[in-house]
C-alpha cells in the first residue's frame, strides 16, 4: 500500500517537474496555436487565392491581345495559263510566305457582366476573410476549452491527493486501534479498500490529464508528448449580460457572416446570368504583314500589311429558354439561402440560450458548493477527531470523508461548467478570447 502510494506521488512529481520548463499562461497557448494551427493556415491560402482572383482582369474587363507569326517554305510544280494566253510551266519552284499579326479584342459593352463578376470575387474574397476569422474563432476555443479542462483535472489531482492524507490517517488509527484490541479488523479492511480506491482515481486523472495535455499539444502543432503545463491554476469566471451578446449575432458571429455574404454572391450570379439576354458590342483590331515571294508565276512577289479596325455586336435572340431556367434557378437559390440564414439565426439563438442557463445554473452550483465544501470539510474535522477519540466508528468517518470528495468534486466541476458555458457564449458571439 504504501509503496503504490509512493508511486503515485513519484508520478506527478514527475509530470510536474517535466512540464515545469513548459509552462503556459492560456494566452500563450492561444498565440502559439494561432501561429502554428494547420486549419488556419489552410484558411490563410483560400484567402490569398481569392484575393489573387479578386481582379478586373479576371472579371474580363480589359481587352485581349494576342500575336502570331509564321513562315512556310513550299516546292511545287507550276503550271499557270493567263487570260493573254501566256503560258508558264516550271517544276521545283520555291515559294515564300511570311506573316506576323498582332490582334486586339475589347468587348466594350457585355451587359454590365465584368462589374457583376468583379463583385463576385469581393464577396467570394469576403468569405475567404470571413473563414480565416471563423478558424481563429475555432482554433481558439478548443485551445482555451482543453486548457481550462486540464486546470480542472490538476484541481481534482490536488483535492484528491489531500483526500488520500485523510485516509492514510484513518487507516493509520484504525490500525491502531485493532493492534489495541478497541475496533474489528474490518475497520482497517474498509479503510485500506477506500485508500486503494482512491489511489486507482488518482491514476485516472493522471491519465486524463495526459490525455488533455496531449490534444493542446495537438491544437499548439507539437508532438503529443511534449512537456507542457499551465501557469494557471484557476478559472476566472465573468459575469456577463445575455442580451449584450443576443445583439451582437448579426454583426459578428462568423456563420452569419458567411451566410449573409452567400446571398450576395447569388445576388451577383443572377447579374450575369442576366447580362446573357443582352447584346455585347466588342472592340476589334488586327495589325497584320503578309509576303508572298515565289520564284516564278504571275507574281514574283505580293505583299500587304496595315491595320485593321471594326466593331462588331452581338445579340442574343434564342436560347432554349436557358438563361430564363437559369434566373429561376437562382431566385429560388435566394429564398432558400433567405430560409437557411433564419435557420441558422434562430438555431444560434437556441444555443446561445442554453449555454446561458448552463451558466447561470453553474454559478448557483458553485456558490452552493463552495459551502458545501466547507461544511463538508468541518464535518470530516469532526468525524476524525471522534474516529480518534473512540466516539465514532469507521463507517460515519468514511461517510464524512466520501462527501468531501463529492463536495469538492462538484465544486471543480461547477466552475469548469461555468467558465466553458461564458466561452461558449463568446464564441457563439464573435468574441472568444483570454480573460
Amino acid at each position: 500500500m504504501k509503496s503504490s502510494t509512493l508511486i503515485i506521488i513519484f508520478f506527478a512529481c514527475l509530470l510536474a517537474g517535466q512540464a515545469q520548463d513548459s509552462s503556459l499562461t492560456a494566452q500563450e497557448a492561444v498565440d502559439i496555436a494561432l501561429q502554428n494551427n494547420l486549419s488556419i493556415q489552410i484558411a490563410k491560402s483560400d484567402l490569398d487565392i481569392s484575393r489573387i482572383n479578386n481582379n478586373w482582369g479576371n472579371s474580363g474587363r480589359w481587352p485581349i491581345v494576342t500575336a502570331g507569326f509564321g513562315n512556310n517554305e513550299s516546292l511545287v510544280n507550276l503550271d499557270q495559263k493567263l487570260s493573254n494566253g501566256t503560258e508558264i510551266v516550271r517544276n521545283g519552284t520555291t515559294q515564300n510566305t511570311t506573316n506576323a499579326n498582332i490582334t486586339a479584342t475589347w468587348r466594350i459593352y457585355n451587359g454590365m457582366r465584368v462589374r457583376a463578376t468583379k463583385s463576385r470575387f469581393e464577396e467570394l474574397e469576403k468569405i475567404g476573410s470571413i473563414n480565416l476569422r471563423q478558424q481563429v474563432s475555432s482554433v481558439t476555443y478548443d485551445v482555451l476549452l482543453t486548457y481550462y479542462n486540464i486546470i480542472r483535472n490538476k484541481q481534482q489531482l490536488v483535492a484528491l491527493s489531500a483526500i488520500i492524507d485523510l485516509s492514510k490517517e484513518r487507516l493509520k488509527i484504525a490500525e491502531t486501534r485493532f493492534n489495541v484490541g478497541s475496533a474489528a479488523k474490518t475497520d482497517m479492511l474498509q479503510a485500506q479498500t477506500d485508500l486503494h480506491e482512491q489511489e486507482i482515481a488518482i491514476l485516472d486523472i493522471i491519465r486524463q490529464l495526459e490525455q488533455s495535455k496531449a490534444t493542446l499539444n495537438n491544437l499548439l502543432k507539437r508532438y503529443p508528448s511534449t512537456p507542457l503545463d499551465t501557469k494557471d491554476s484557476s478559472f476566472h469566471v465573468q459575469m456577463i449580460k445575455i442580451d449584450d451578446f443576443i445583439n451582437k449575432l448579426d454583426s459578428q458571429n462568423y456563420d452569419l457572416l458567411r451566410a449573409q455574404r452567400d446571398r450576395e454572391v447569388l445576388a451577383q450570379e443572377r447579374r450575369i446570368i442576366n447580362s446573357n439576354r443582352l447584346p455585347v458590342i466588342s472592340l476589334n483590331n488586327v495589325n497584320s504583314f503578309n509576303r508572298t515571294m515565289a520564284s516564278a508565276g504571275l507574281f514574283l512577289t505580293n505583299q500587304t500589311y496595315g491595320p485593321n479596325l471594326g466593331v462588331s455586336v452581338g445579340i442574343p435572340i434564342y436560347n432554349s429558354n436557358i438563361t430564363k431556367t437559369q434566373l429561376k434557378v437562382n431566385e429560388a437559390q435566394q429564398k432558400q439561402q433567405v430560409l437557411q440564414t433564419d435557420l441558422l439565426r434562430s438555431q444560434l439563438q437556441r444555443d446561445m440560450f442554453i449555454a446561458y442557463s448552463e451558466y447561470q445554473d453553474a454559478l448557483k452550483t458553485l456558490e452552493k458548493e463552495k459551502l458545501n465544501v466547507k461544511a463538508a470539510e468541518e464535518n470530516n474535522f469532526i468525524a476524525t477527531e471522534r474516529f480518534k477519540k473512540l466516539q465514532s466508528n469507521s463507517i460515519e468517518l468514511r461517510q464524512a470523508q466520501l462527501s468531501l470528495i463529492d463536495a469538492q468534486d462538484r465544486l471543480i466541476n461547477a466552475e469548469f461548467r461555468a467558465k466553458v458555458a461564458e466561452t461558449t457564449i463568446e464564441f457563439l458571439s464573435g468574441e472568444v478570447g483570454v480573460h
